[in-house]
């Protein structure tokens, strides 16, 4: 079955719905929910299949007004967790991907006392997918010892060109703790993709490959509980901040 339409590669957008980069990642400017908002607002737009980028940017910057101020009454988390806790917890419990090399599947769950990360990208990307991995490492870097139990599962998008030996090696640049993921068929990278409320699609327009996917990375805990979720733009700072929270919990429960 065709994958469907969508509009290009999705791509890092200036500010005041924008990235500013620093040496080594993206930074977005406002508060949190702010952050979280336009992140929904551009997986929206992936939903709708709006193919033409510039489209897309107009249309957020149409509706960015109206958009923005709902952080004001946006669930804000209880606890001091930078990141966005859903209202209703998402389960990737029983859901597995195969992983490379080796072919076994992998269930998308930590290990005891430990968090998963969980993102969909693809290594051809430009810019959304090495800038968060880019914050990723960096984020573990600043946690010391704790790094020791956070594992990165990428969940390839595009698994035709992303193969075992190629998607393995890329995440090594960015961590030593890492389950490459390769989908062995649609139906398994939806079943993934349905568990988080994500969606991607890849369509071949004019001979160019076109990719787009979602920019939220997901912290998954030992059931297979989302616990919260990294809107694209959360510095290393703010995810240092979470995962010291999250692990540090789950020492003193164990």
């Amino acid at each position: 079955m065709a994958r469907r339409p969508s509009m290009s590669a999705r791509r890092c957008i200036p500010t005041s719905m924008a990235c500013l980069f620093t040496q080594d990642e993206p930074r977005v400017t406002g508060t949190v929910s702010q952050r979280w908002n336009f992140s929904l607002l551009l997986d929206v737009f992936i939903k709708l299949g709006m193919r033409n980028l510039r489209q897309t940017i107009l249309a957020v910057l149409a509706i960015s007004s109206l958009a923005l101020p709902l952080s004001a009454c946006s669930q804000e988390s209880t606890s001091s967790l930078l990141g966005y806790v859903p209202p209703s917890q998402l389960s990737s419990s029983g859901v597995s991907v195969t992983e490379q090399p080796g072919g076994k599947a992998f269930e998308l769950k930590a290990q005891e006392g430990e968090v998963l990360i969980v993102y969909f990208g693809y290594t051809n990307c430009p810019d959304v997918c090495p800038t968060t991995l880019v914050a990723i490492k960096n984020a573990k870097k600043k946690i010391g010892a704790l790094a020791e139990r956070v594992d990165l599962a990428m969940i390839t998008v595009d698994p035709q060109r992303d193969t075992a030996n190629i998607l393995p090696r890329y995440l090594s640049s960015f961590t030593d703790r890492f389950h490459a993921l390769i989908p062995a068929n649609d139906a398994e990278l939806r079943s993934a993709e349905n568990a988080f409320g994500a969606t991607s699609s890849v369509i071949t327009v004019d001979g160019k490959i076109e990719v787009v996917h979602g920019g939220t990375a997901y912290l998954v805990d030992d059931t297979g509980m989302v616990v919260v979720q990294w809107p694209f733009g959360l510095d290393s700072n703010s995810m240092a901040n979470d995962l010291t929270i999250l692990l540090n919990e789950r020492t003193q429960t164990k």
